[in-house]
């Protein structure tokens, strides 16, 4: 059912994307094809014998699945080449690539184990989807008075700041830059017992990773996972687990969210020359189609024009 529902999706995209190909009467046409990433989302399991949730006779029938999304989305491809027309430019962009995620890293739990964060007696359980979508209550058994950081999300760890959270404890300036320093250092330095791993590859600084942000909505560090792990479920849905790491047993098994961006790599095709001085990333994007309009831009742009100079 999945891939008939896939299948479904990639031909209806085709026929938008190909019927406004032919036309006249644009300057930019973009399309985003997303097959290939709910497939690889759901099949790295049969694809990685080292998941959890492996199965050979299940991969003896959907192992190639992921392959055939990409042969696919080739053919996708040359076919827009073949229609696009000589003066057309085309480039394929994607904003992620993929990687198995065998087991969750907990930060929440992490933080509450090594005394950053304080949590009260009561247990609330797992949480899950339904209360998520339904505006459940979260961190209900945290007790804020006492709690120096959280993660919320995909791994994102803020600073419970004095005037900017609602409880914040934390002075800003030397006690605040030196709790983030003692965190990172102790998320890049933590070994999950079961594989002998270390779970986070690095721990990014907001500064590192924003030219320019808003200090009251940009988390204060941004953990990326090493090969194999992805920031764990209760984490994402506001919970906080009882182990630090845990084994993936759902069937998205692969994952590009909180995983070490090297890993996890996309694509960047181009009918045109391009200055790979410095790689390519998405941000770049915009700076380049305005650059080939010939557009003045207003807004200050972390990327940078791909067009050679002059």
């Amino acid at each position: 059912v999945f891939f008939e529902d896939t299948r479904f999706g990639v031909e209806k995209y085709k026929e938008i994307f190909f019927g406004e190909l032919v036309k006249d009467d644009w300057d930019v046409l973009m399309h985003y094809f997303e097959f290939t990433d709910r497939v690889q989302h759901v099949m790295w399991r049969l694809f990685d014998e080292e998941h959890p949730r492996y199965d050979a006779e299940e991969a003896a029938i959907w192992g190639d699945s992921i392959l055939h999304a990409y042969q696919d989305m080739d053919a996708i491809v040359g076919e827009a080449m073949e229609k696009k027309g000589e003066d057309t430019i085309l480039m394929v962009v994607s904003d992620h690539g993929f990687a198995s995620f065998r087991r969750g890293m907990n930060y929440n739990t992490w933080l509450a184990q090594n005394g950053y964060m304080r949590l009260k007696g009561e247990d609330p359980g797992r949480m899950n989807l339904e209360q998520l979508f339904d505006k459940g209550d979260f961190f209900v058994n945290v007790d804020w008075s006492q709690t120096r950081a959280y993660a919320l999300g995909l791994g994102q760890i803020y600073i419970n700041l004095k005037g900017r959270e609602a409880q914040g404890i934390v002075e800003p300036g030397a006690e605040y830059e030196a709790l983030r320093a003692e965190i990172k250092a102790g998320l890049e330095g933590y070994v999950d017992e079961e594989t002998g791993e270390n779970p986070v590859a690095y721990v990014w600084r907001r500064d590192e990773v924003y030219g320019v942000f808003d200090p009251e909505l940009i988390p204060d560090l941004i953990p990326s996972n090493s090969d194999g792990y992805r920031v764990g479920w209760q984490d994402s849905l506001g919970g906080i687990a009882r182990a630090v790491v845990e084994d993936n047993l759902d069937v998205w098994s692969g994952d590009h969210c909180s995983v070490y961006p090297p890993l996890v790599d996309g694509i960047f095709f181009s009918s045109i020359p391009v200055d790979n001085s410095e790689q390519p990333y998405m941000a770049d994007i915009m700076p380049t189609l305005l650059e080939i309009f010939g557009v003045e831009s207003s807004t200050e742009f972390d990327g940078r024009s791909l067009l050679p100079p002059g």
